[in-house]
């Protein structure tokens, strides 16, 4: 499922940013066409008047020659101009290229065809033309023919669009390569901070299914021993209660650990919703902690534990419910696990805005290797398992999800068969 996922997530990322590259870079090649036609356009539509006196050119049956002439206008480009009469045949080329007559004549023939306009190659260059009506007036020496406003003449202009043409097609090139290479780059940063962001993701996954696995055996045991005995008692009807009193003894340990691990999980998941907003009210922090030690004097008396408290007045703006359960939790695990006979200590310190509460107790300890992973849910060391058959492992996770909802943090230090000392570090808007 979290792979799907990931690949899910990968693929509708990387799609959504191939998606604006894509936009991005067909806008930027629009622009740059939409541009470069204008500028051809305007190029083409250039309004010219040009007036020619004293020029010759000879009309004879043989060969008609179209007057020529040279001109450079700046800003206009590389192009030719060209005058055509009403069949299409040239009568004046303005132009400063080395063209042969045979390119003049036939950039004319193709233009007189499609008098739209298009674009067509001379030699080894493109040209953009256009073909409109023009009144030319061209006065010649005398004798030879003359052409006057009142004849039908054509203009014909062709602008070289070779480079512009170029350009483009680079620019095209140009954004495909670096839209590619984006598209790469793109897809293994969000291969990277995808896996980044799903690691958290995965960890809670296998966390809840550690859970679950973990719930089901932990009630799976209890849940044995009631079926068993329950069989044993229906074997046996005949027997009175006291006959079977010990197989209903078996029951009902098995239904108060079955009872305990469900109100731990209930505790737990009211501790695990980080969106339930906290009661904040005035606590007296001391006080708290002090009747939550007076709760449980007579089970250290059965122990004959030896109990040292050093406590300071300490006025705090926290949610006191949670705070009695983080009490509660550290107190009835230093009752649990101190030796008979042994002693616990309980102090109170303030260091800036910290408020460090210390429960330091004798007993058999916490392996090394444990230490990590005593806040893990359900986690027990073997010992633990074989010695309480009331523990399960999750105390401590749950004191761990209150400490971070109220602000803090806990340390645990231990040596084997001496003592272990837990250490609250709690953030409390003091008054």
């Amino acid at each position: 499922m979290i792979k799907q996922f990931r690949s899910r997530l990968i693929e509708m990322t990387t799609g959504f940013v191939a998606m604006i590259l894509v936009i991005a870079f067909v806008v930027i090649f629009l622009t740059s066409y939409l541009k470069v036609q204008s500028d051809n356009s305007d190029k083409l539509n250039q309004a010219e008047e040009l007036k020619i006196t004293g020029g010759k050119v000879q009309f004879d049956d043989s060969e008609e020659e179209a007057f020529q002439i040279s001109r450079i206008v700046p800003g206009g480009g590389v192009y030719f101009n060209m005058l055509v009469d009403k069949d299409g045949k040239p009568i004046m080329i303005d132009s400063a290229l080395k063209l042969s007559k045979k390119d003049y004549n036939k950039a004319a023939q193709i233009a007189w065809k499609n008098q739209a306009g298009g674009v067509t190659k001379i030699g080894n260059r493109e040209w953009q033309y256009v073909v409109a009506p023009a009144i030319a007036s061209l006065d010649y020496e005398e004798g030879d023919k003359n052409i006057g406003e009142n004849d039908e003449t054509y203009l014909m202009r062709f602008l070289d669009v070779t480079d512009a043409k170029k350009s483009l097609k680079n620019l095209a090139l140009t954004l495909v390569v670096v839209g590619l290479g984006l598209l790469v780059f793109f897809y293994l940063v969000v291969i990277y901070f995808t896996n980044r962001a799903m690691k958290p993701l995965e960890e809670a996954w296998q966390t809840q299914k550690q859970f679950i696995a973990n719930a089901s055996h932990e009630l799976k045991t209890p849940l044995s021993i009631i079926s068993t005995n329950l069989g044993v008692l229906y074997s046996s009807k005949e027997d009175t209660i006291e006959e079977q009193i010990k197989w209903l003894d078996n029951i009902s340990r098995g239904t108060d650990r079955m009872n305990g691990l469900v109100n731990k999980l209930l505790t737990m998941a009211k501790t695990d919703n980080i969106f339930e907003p906290l009661n904040f009210t005035k606590v007296r922090v001391d006080k708290l902690l002090d009747e939550t030690l007076d709760n449980y004097q007579e089970k250290f008396a059965s122990k004959q534990l030896t109990v040292k408290r050093e406590l300071i007045k300490i006025t705090a703006k926290t949610d006191e419910i949670l705070l009695m359960q983080l009490f509660e939790i550290f107190v009835d695990n230093a009752y649990k696990y101190t030796n008979e006979q042994g002693s616990l200590e309980v102090s109170m310190e303030e260091a800036g805005k910290e408020t460090i509460i210390r429960f330091k107790n004798t007993g058999a300890g916490i392996p090394e290797e444990d230490l990590p992973r005593v806040f893990d849910r359900f986690y027990r060391s073997n010992d633990v398992r074989q010695t309480y058959n009331d523990s399960y492992g999750l105390g401590l996770s749950i004191a761990q999800n209150i400490i971070e909802q109220i602000g803090g943090d806990i340390s645990v230090a231990s040596k084997v068969n001496e003592e272990t000392e837990f250490v609250l570090h709690l953030m409390l808007k003091k008054e």
